[in-house]
């Protein structure tokens, strides 16, 4: 992968996540302590960042580094679910691992037999 292709994916992440959260570029800016312009110029995929800076961001975003560095796949996915869980207090996770496995075993239910591999 060249420079120019991890800053677009990077750009784009940030902006997805960003999104997601309800964000505005200021906002975000704001919580990871830089400037505004500079979130614009890692969102156009302008700019890359120090490394201190990608793991605020994804504090920030509430996601992992590897969420925010990799195209979205399965395993970008897995890390953000992970990342969340991990931020939870201990008394919540058997009811959110309880959760979970309902949920799962729904969508497999509802799932046809071919996509169950």
């Amino acid at each position: 992968m060249t420079d120019s292709e991890l800053r677009h994916i990077l750009g784009e992440n940030i902006m997805k996540y960003r999104s997601q959260m309800g964000l505005t570029q200021a906002q975000l800016s704001e919580k990871v302590g830089v400037s505004v312009a500079f979130i614009s110029c890692v969102e156009r995929g302008q700019k890359m960042m120090k490394i201190a800076t990608l793991h605020s961001m994804a504090q920030a975003l509430h996601v992992s580094c590897d969420a925010l560095l990799s195209p979205e796949g399965p395993t970008a996915q897995t890390e953000n679910i992970l990342c969340l869980l991990s931020r939870q207090p201990p008394q919540t996770l058997p009811k959110l691992e309880r959760l979970l496995r309902f949920y799962v075993e729904v969508l497999s239910e509802e799932a046809p037999p071919s996509t169950l591999v």
